[in-house]
């Protein structure tokens, strides 16, 4: 197959280059290259007088290299071979005697997409909807084909390093004013591509600009040097230390000498373990994520209008959520006022999305038009589907589960909750298979996950209507089994208990959490206490601990914190409003004098282990059924670093026998509960197992 098509006006010589790559999105392999290659010389010997490079898929412009074809034969120096193939097409594009524009209507530009258009492009022609960006650090790599010594070019060393590392994708709106965008009506676009490329026709390309001057050096180099401490606290990313490494080398270089050296250090990152971690996270977010919660699909109701039960700020996003992806949402709260307000919410939330150009107006109006503000039960006769989300209150969640199944027996009723059990909560449903969990985490529109929970009485019908929802409303469904917690409740409930035993031995609670962040979490679990709310985790944890008193201990410190009013949420805990350790805090931390004090890395491994048993011990009580959903429901839903791949491929990368030694070791010598190591890595030792898990 073709994957560039090159065509030439001959009443104006504008020369169109239109990409379309195998697969449902255009990306860069050895063939994309030599074919740019090829129309580029083409361009050059029919004496073309503009480039204008297009796509002929409908989102897709180009978005980054094509990473199955790269992983097929890693190879560091086929991989330096590829990059520095691309880099000299891109660079023979640029320096060609015609100018070059792309035209983009609503579709995405990422990676080496981004790349080509900051290295070879000399005006890119966007519509709204348009979006480009450097996300390379989410797949454990970075953007080698020049992407950062172009952008810094453009917009600045100090938003390189922001888009870079925090891997960001834009509007294309956020580049119109660094000159490199023009925005245009979609239809207008390869019009006005035309005519500025007929208006420019002897146009210097702006990264070899004679003219261009270095800023300082020094003051660059100190901004490098301030994302080091902010970025590389984690040594387990090298693509980071990499990425900062090739951009203070080509501070003062020119462009092509500055990409060529970030291709030495892009290469080998290719056989790094947490690399491959990384890329083979991507692939199963993408490809497995989609499928891996396995129900009967026909089985599932419509759902084509859905019950909103408690308009808070879960509820909200949840409503949004179900309008966003075609659902006519019924908003339910104690009063139509409180609903309606909830509904008002909604929409000044969405109002900042759409003042920067990243939402559409008709996206936002949409939505408010599919929410109903309503406490009327009476029209849920014929939905299909109810999401209650009212306070983790077994009483109060028992009674809406009676109201709702009152006014439609047929419905299928979920439960956003995080730590009741389904079969606590249908206890006095006459309907208990029609209850399941749909386990949220906030806020709800940004978070990937939906933990769907599979209650013992539970139908098949209930389950796949849950499941189908959730994948329409985008999410990577995992289905797990009932018990307190579930699973990502349970592993991310003894993080913060760690976090607090470890200050009862003695350690500082900000050591902790830098600890923490070393590890690869993005929190540490002090800090967590305090952002996600201590009412909040205090009661999640005693709720746990009522129904699991052997298992979930609860630290005597954290109860003592919740007495004393220390809660965070705007109220005193580890740290100030202002981010600074607040040594008052340490009055209600409990000396546990029994036991030594850990080292700090000890302390860092115990922080992982902890969520790595408990996702063990989940497999071993049936809560959890596979290994794909323990990685994927721990990495999207509570934190666990992400340059592991999560609980399972950690395990596998340290041996189950070593990881089952460690934890004996922790648990008899601190005697924490949760720290017993979970049968099923003996079981996996029995079948001569060690490591491959996943």
């Amino acid at each position: 197959m073709q994957e560039l098509t090159y065509t030439i006006d001959e009443r104006t010589g504008i020369a169109t280059l239109e990409i379309d790559t195998p697969g449902p999105v255009n990306t860069i392999g050895s063939r994309l290259i030599t074919e740019l290659d090829r129309g580029v010389e083409r361009a050059r010997s029919d004496g073309a007088s503009g480039v204008i490079l297009a796509s002929a898929k409908k989102r897709s412009f180009l978005d980054g290299a094509n990473l199955a074809e790269i992983m097929r034969d890693p190879s560091p120096l086929d991989l330096k071979h590829l990059v520095l193939e691309l880099q000299e097409t891109l660079s023979r594009l640029a320096r060609s005697p015609f100018p070059v524009a792309a035209v983009l209507t609503g579709q995405t530009a990422l990676g080496g997409g981004f790349e080509t258009l900051l290295w070879a492009c000399d005006r890119v022609f966007a519509s709204t909807g348009t979006k480009m960006g450097l996300p390379e650090t989410g797949v454990g790599l970075f953007p080698a084909a020049g992407g950062a010594d172009t952008l810094r070019r453009l917009a600045g060393l100090e938003t390189t390093l922001d888009i870079v590392l925090r891997g960001r994708v834009l509007p294309a709106e956020a580049f119109e004013p660094s000159g490199l965008v023009t925005m245009v009506k979609p239809d207008a676009a390869m019009d006005a591509a035309a005519a500025w490329l007929a208006k420019n026709p002897s146009l210097t390309n702006r990264n070899y600009d004679p003219g261009w001057k270095e800023p300082d050096l020094d003051e660059q180099r100190a901004l490098v040097e301030k994302a080091r401490e902010k970025h590389l606290v984690c040594p387990h990313r090298p693509w980071l230390a990499a990425a900062l490494d090739a951009i203070e080398e080509g501070l003062g270089l020119p462009l092509d000498e500055a990409a060529r050296r970030a291709a030495d250090r892009f290469a080998p990152l290719i056989m790094d373990p947490n690399v491959r971690n990384k890329i083979d996270l991507f692939f199963t977010v993408t490809s497995i994520g989609p499928r891996l919660a396995r129900v009967n699909a026909k089985k599932a109701r419509p759902a084509d209008t859905v019950a909103v039960i408690g308009a808070g700020l879960m509820g909200q996003g949840v409503a949004q959520v179900c309008a966003d992806s075609g659902m006519k949402v019924l908003l339910f709260d104690v009063d139509e006022d409180t609903a309606r307000a909830a509904r008002e919410k909604v929409g000044r939330t969405l109002a900042p999305l759409v003042q920067k150009g990243r939402w559409l107006p008709e996206r936002r109006d949409r939505i408010l038009a599919s929410i109903e503000p309503t406490v009327d039960y009476g029209r849920l006769e014929g939905v299909d589907l109810a999401i209650e989300n009212v306070f983790e209150n077994l009483p109060l969640k028992q009674e809406i589960l009676a109201r709702v199944q009152d006014a439609n027996p047929d419905i299928v009723i979920a439960s956003n909750t995080s730590t009741l059990p389904m079969q606590e909560i249908s206890s006095r449903s006459d309907r208990p298979e029609q209850v399941v969990g749909m386990h949220y985490f906030s806020p709800v529109p940004l978070m990937p996950l939906l933990e769907v929970i599979r209650g013992p009485a539970t139908s098949e019908a209930a389950l796949a209507t849950a499941v189908t929802v959730g994948r329409r409303q985008k999410k990577t469904c995992i289905v797990v089994g009932d018990g307190p917690g579930f699973y990502t409740s349970r592993t991310f409930g003894v993080f913060v208990m760690t976090g607090f035993y470890l200050a009862e031995m003695g350690l500082d609670p900000a050591r902790i959490d830098r600890l923490a962040l070393e590890a690869g979490f993005p929190q540490g679990p002090l800090n967590v206490y305090g952002t996600a709310g201590g009412n909040v985790i205090y009661h999640a944890a005693q709720a746990m601990k009522e129904r699991m008193p052997d298992l979930i201990p609860v630290p005597e410190s954290l109860v003592k914190m919740y007495e004393a009013g220390y809660l965070g949420a705007g109220k005193p805990c580890f740290y100030t409003r202002e981010g600074e350790p607040d040594a008052s805090a340490l009055e209600h931390v409990v000396r546990s004098g029994d036991l030594p004090v850990p080292g700090q890395d000890e302390a860092r491994e115990m922080l992982v282990l902890s969520m790595v048993n408990q996702a063990f011990l989940c497999l071993d009580e049936g809560v959890l059924d596979d290994y794909m959903s323990m990685d994927l429901g721990a990495i999207l839903g509570v934190g666990f670093p992400d340059c592991w791949h999560g609980p399972a491929r950690y395990v596998s990368q340290k041996g189950v026998r070593a990881t089952l030694e460690r934890l004996e070791e922790i648990h008899d010598r601190y005697a924490i509960d949760y720290f017993k190591p979970a049968m099923e890595f003996s079981r996996i030792i029995a079948c001569g197992v060690d490591r491959g898990l996943v």
